[in-house]
């Protein structure tokens, strides 16, 4: 049996190996095999590595001078062995499916440098999470957003995914920028970039700079996470990155800047049980229940079915943070047990979704592979052509809108129960303000379910909208295959949720429970005692007994009837056709109506007439649009300012010599003004 290292060592080598060989292959069928199945060897190694570290011990590895004053400084314990994990099972499933999927940009001959970009990519979070020294970890960190952003903009034929790519490119270094000015306020606390110091030593540093180092890695980390209102570059690079790599980017990278936050808050910014951090949590539940409100309301209104998952994970991280948040508050307060319960919720969502979006987005991938279109205006009646499909895109959506039997109910559960119990935190404000965070919480799993209604509802039932929806077949089985990776992980951590306490409990080692698939969740208090139950598979089998019991009720009520067919009534119109189906736009204008404040609806009307009698019309076409608050808000006037103040520095630009000398000596007097000015004081 290897070793632990020997299994990170073949896991790198073999992406590695991935890469290469999308550099020297030709481009045909045997090098996507090649390439596509490197990455899978790779993340079945990362997987078994993971496994071996959390329930085992940690791993140290050191490569001295990699680098002339730097060490290749190596660390995984049970936290970063749980993230691997997680971008070991998604990287196998999405991997699996890119053999097929990556078809397509065979024509194209680009498919070598999609799988070099690739196994980069994924090595890249890989090392990020295993590093344990600040250089390191900002070189990978850069790394794996390089690879992203030539990954967005992969179909460069496009100009939005040029400007897509650029958004992103622009944000990602913005969030870089904050996360080096955390690690270097721990360096100058410090002296050193290791991270063990950090751990060591962060308890000893001034409270001002335990704030700052929290703050500025929350935005750091949070714009990487997509947390609002440092979101606005994830629809639009999600959508424009090919779809296994949009699979990749919202299942696993973004859950790369909640590591990021976990690892600050718990190990590098000497955070404490102490009511001085107890802000730390409730700034992260206010922008988790910003992020989870305003990512579900822009889902549920888009019409593209990828910007639409794309909104949905900013919704799903907002979740995350509330459960994070609800941590740190109870350990501010040395409410272990409850600390723990919200810690396990925002894990468990993590893990789920994950799991969820990484199949829903090779579900939408899929279904943009076949009828070449993302606007669910245009699809409608493919559950007839893509079976399999529909049903691994209605797990992913029932998982993700958080009913039982599957793994988003139990999350959601968890961090409901965390909520409810912040009457034991001493502080009236702060119950009151967490109370008023359950409210959007609970209106955002709700129009969560509705967004899920519309995606599957409008792509595969009801009739074809368009000739896209149209004489089109099944995805390749290497797709398939690859979604019910994903798919039997919903069920699986659904139904058996003891698997996910378990792992969470034992990567974060927390007190483990329940031990086997027929215990119940417990959940207690802090005196012990049990206040929330559930047992997942005595829901499965009332569900199912329901089920059964419905289904022989009809049976026997409706015995050996005859049949007989009538043609549908229809107003007098004849006949229904596509056209009198309710579109996407229309089942969402309710919660646009209600929700105009964010959207700021518009719409357009076109009106064409017999002749020139303007009240016999011939035709009546409506165009509804939305706008992005947050563009029009904030970030268009702070560019402008940008570009009005760059514009005004640019005219000292003279081409003179005269006017340069005379920049040096205002700069030399100015100088000499505050050496005396110091000299003085």
């Amino acid at each position: 049996m290897f070793s632990n290292l020997v299994l990170f060592q073949i896991s790198i080598l073999t992406f590695l190996g991935g890469a290469l060989v999308g550099l020297l292959l030709r481009n045909n069928r045997f090098a996507r095999h090649a390439i596509f199945g490197s990455a899978m060897i790779g993340s079945v190694f990362t997987i078994m590595f993971s496994i071996d570290i959390i329930t085992g011990k940690p791993m140290t590895w050191m490569v001295p001078n990699v680098i002339p004053f730097f060490d290749l400084e190596i660390f995984v314990d049970g936290i970063a062995a749980f993230f691997l994990l997680i971008v070991g099972i998604v990287s196998f499933a999405v991997s699996v499916y890119s053999i097929g999927y990556s078809k397509e940009y065979q024509v194209k001959k680009r498919t070598m440098v999609l799988g070099f970009l690739f196994n980069v990519f994924i090595l890249s979070m890989v090392l990020v999470v295993a590093s344990n020294n600040a250089f390191f970890f900002l070189l990978f960190w850069e790394v794996m957003s390089l690879t992203s952003f030539f990954l967005v903009i992969y179909d460069h034929d496009k100009e939005e995914n040029i400007k897509s790519g650029m958004t992103y490119l622009v944000m990602t270094h913005f969030g870089t920028a904050f996360i080096f000015a955390s690690f270097l306020l721990g360096y100058i606390q410090t002296g050193s970039f290791s991270f063990d110091s950090f751990r060591h030593d962060s308890a000893g540093f001034p409270l001002l700079v335990k704030n700052l180092v929290f703050v500025f890695a929350l935005i750091g980390f949070g714009t990487k996470a997509g947390m609002v209102p440092l979101h606005v570059w994830l629809p639009k690079a999600h959508p424009s990155a090919p779809s296994n790599v949009s699979a990749l980017m919202s299942a696993v990278m973004i859950k790369i800047g909640i590591y990021g936050m976990i690892r600050t808050i718990f190990d590098f910014s000497g955070f404490g049980a102490s009511p001085d951090f107890a802000w730390w949590g409730m700034l992260l539940i206010a922008f988790g229940s910003v992020s989870a409100i305003i990512g579900v309301l822009y889902a549920v209104v888009e019409r593209d079915i990828k910007r639409a998952l794309a909104f949905s994970s900013i919704e799903n991280i907002g979740i995350i943070l509330i459960g994070l948040g609800l941590s740190v508050v109870f350990t501010s307060f040395q409410l272990a047990a409850f600390a723990v319960l919200a810690l396990v919720a925002s894990m468990y969502h993590t893990i789920n979704h994950a799991v969820f979006k990484g199949l829903l987005f090779m579900g939408a991938g899929s279904v943009v592979s076949v009828t070449h279109t993302k606007n669910i205006e245009h699809l409608g009646g493919l559950v007839k052509q893509m079976p399999w499909t529909a049903l691994l895109f209605l797990i992913g959506a029932i998982s993700i809108s958080g009913l039982p039997p599957f793994n988003g109910f139990i999350s959601e559960w968890f961090t409901m129960q965390s909520l409810l119990s912040s009457y034991h935190v001493p502080s009236t404000i702060l119950q009151i303000s967490i109370a008023f965070a359950s409210l959007p919480f609970a209106l955002t799993i709700g129009i969560a379910a509705a967004t899920f209604v519309k995606l599957f509802g409008m792509t595969f039932l009801s009739k074809a909208r368009s000739k896209f929806a149209i004489n089109i077949k099944e995805v390749p089985h290497s797709m398939i295959l690859g979604m019910s990776i994903l798919a039997a992980v919903c069920v699986l951590f659904g139904v058996a949720p003891y698997l996910g306490t378990s792992l969470i409990s034992t990567a974060f080692h927390m007190p483990s429970q329940p031990s086997s698939p027929f215990d119940s969740i417990a959940i207690q208090n802090s005196s012990g005692k049990s206040f929330a139950n559930l047992s997942m598979p005595v829901v499965v089998i009332m569900l199912s007994s329901v089920s059964i019991a419905i289904f022989g009720f009809i049976r026997v009520l409706s015995g050996n009837t005859k049949k007989t067919k009538y043609g549908t009534w229809d107003c007098g119109f004849g006949s229904l056709n596509e056209r009198m189906e309710y579109t996407p736009t229309s089942l969402s204008q309710p919660i646009r109506t209600v929700f105009k404040v964010f959207f700021r609806p518009h719409n357009q009307t076109e009106k064409e007439s017999f002749g020139e009698n303007p009240y016999q019309l011939k035709t009546i076409k409506i165009e509804t649009a939305i706008k992005n608050i947050f563009e029009d808000l904030l970030y268009t006037p702070i560019v402008s300012s940008f570009v009005f103040f760059f514009d005004k520095v640019r005219r000292l630009q003279t081409g003179k010599i005269n006017a340069y000398l005379l920049y040096i000596m205002i700069t030399l007097v100015l100088l000499l003004l505050f050496v005396r000015l110091s000299n003085n004081a």
